[in-house]
């Protein structure tokens, strides 16, 4: 794979109290959607310190994707290391009920392991220390690859977006950095994503379609004369009714490679609350669809207006619309692509076997790369290691193993010297058909 590199004198470079002090500074750093500058700021920096070639893109104001390049000899493969500034939970949000780690990064030992607890620590801080790990290591050992190393920090992948009166950047997520990336110059052969798949190799997952179904048509009458008056919330347990049973129905026949499909009933919004002495004219239902590589969002969208057209009809009054308001392709690569026989070889060689394959519900970052011809991944330490008895009910709920982070540092590094020590002719074939 590397015969001429001696790949013990670079991982001997990887610094394990540098991984823990960078991820505690990464936590301490509130970086919601929307705000990601300081974030951003960051991660510029580390990359100057590495002396990595950096390049900024302003997606809109106050929000940049950083890139940092270590530019190899030539002839060899662009390997990407990507991920995002934005995260989950900061610790702040009320409605979280105090159910998420504070913004406070620290070390600890718990159960006989060392631990980093903090808001973004799981998702997806303690990655971003590892890409910094393996690139440093390769710049202090003075291997020369062919092939560029790029370590990208994106903006707003966080599953959000705008609708109805959530407007803004703080609801500009779900890829939105990434897709602005690929479609601006980043486009590489080769992208591992550090999302928390507990060391797990992630080869795929579905796609996500996002849409509201709305009971129109209602008439706006003060309580005082409302008492014949058709109430649009009334209406609203028939639908979803139908719709609890459409999601068995989906979930049992959107198989693929043994991993069903889902539906979320996410939300409700109806009425004024503030004029609670009105009837509502209209309710709106907010789906969320999870669907598997081989079908699109229109199969999604066809789906439900079949169901809403079923609906208007048995009750004409329900007027029934329905609107799409986000959609996210699924993506997949095979397990014969040169990248995932590296990450399989090298986490082997660190951890003594193969990495599990797997396919996940959740969305990430791979599809806008992919859909540019690069070959996308997710692989992360998060997730792996568990604390015994911690639950997602407790303020503790972000937290990343230590050790997990060191070796998947030493994974990433060996997976980064094997693959940009490669021609690329030999890595892409496809490429030069």
């Amino acid at each position: 794979m590397y015969s001429d590199i001696d790949v013990n004198a670079v991982l001997s470079k990887i610094d394990r109290e540098e991984l823990k002090k960078w991820v505690v500074e990464m936590v301490r750093i509130m970086s919601p959607t929307g705000s990601e500058a300081e974030m951003a700021a960051y991660m510029e920096n580390r990359y100057l310190d590495l002396g990595l070639q950096v390049i900024k893109q302003e997606v809109e104001e106050g929000r940049t994707n950083v890139i940092g390049i270590l530019r190899g000899t030539g002839g060899g493969p662009t390997l990407q290391f990507d991920g995002h500034l934005d995260v989950s939970f900061t610790g702040k949000e009320p409605w979280m009920r105090g159910a998420t780690t504070a913004d406070l990064g620290r070390v600890a030992t718990l159960q006989g392991e060392e631990w980093i607890f903090g808001a973004g620590s799981f998702n997806m801080k303690g990655a971003h220390a590892a890409y910094l790990g393996a690139v440093k290591a390769i710049v202090e050992s003075g291997v020369k690859l062919k092939g560029d190393i790029m370590l990208t920090a994106t903006v707003g992948e966080i599953e959000a977006s705008q609708v109805d009166e959530y407007t803004g950047k703080f609801y500009r997520g779900y890829g939105y950095g990434a897709a602005y990336a690929a479609t601006h110059g980043i486009v590489p052969d080769f992208a591992i994503l550090g999302e928390p798949t507990g060391l797990k190799l992630m080869i795929g997952h579905f796609g996500s379609f996002w849409a509201k179904i709305t009971a129109t048509g209602g008439a706006v009458v003060h309580t005082a004369w409302s008492r014949d008056v058709p109430n649009k919330i009334e209406q609203i347990p028939t639908v979803i009714q139908r719709l609890s049973q459409w999601k068995k129905e989906f979930e049992a026949k959107t198989v693929y490679k043994g991993y069903h499909g889902i539906v979320n009933i996410a939300s409700i919004q109806g009425g004024r609350p503030w004029k609670s002495s009105r009837t509502p004219d209209s309710v709106s239902i907010y789906v969320d669809v999870r669907y598997p590589p081989g079908m699109t969002p229109l199969h999604i969208k066809a789906q439900l207006e079949k169901l809403i057209h079923e609906l208007n009809t048995k009750d004409q009054t329900l007027k029934l619309e329905l609107t799409p308001f986000c959609s996210n392709p699924p993506t997949e690569i095979s397990e014969d692509e040169y990248i995932v026989k590296s990450i399989k070889e090298n986490h082997k060689k660190i951890l003594g076997s193969e990495p599990e394959v797997i396919y996940e519900l959740w969305y990430s970052n791979a599809p806008p790369l992919n859909s540019v011809g690069a070959r996308a991944v997710n692989y992360g330490p998060s997730g792996g290691r568990k604390i015994k008895g911690l639950t997602l009910s407790d303020r503790d709920r972000e937290y990343i193993s230590v050790q997990d982070l060191y070796d998947c540092t030493k994974v990433y590094t060996l997976v980064a010297l094997d693959v940009c020590s490669k021609n690329r002719e030999k890595v892409r074939p496809d490429l030069f058909r």
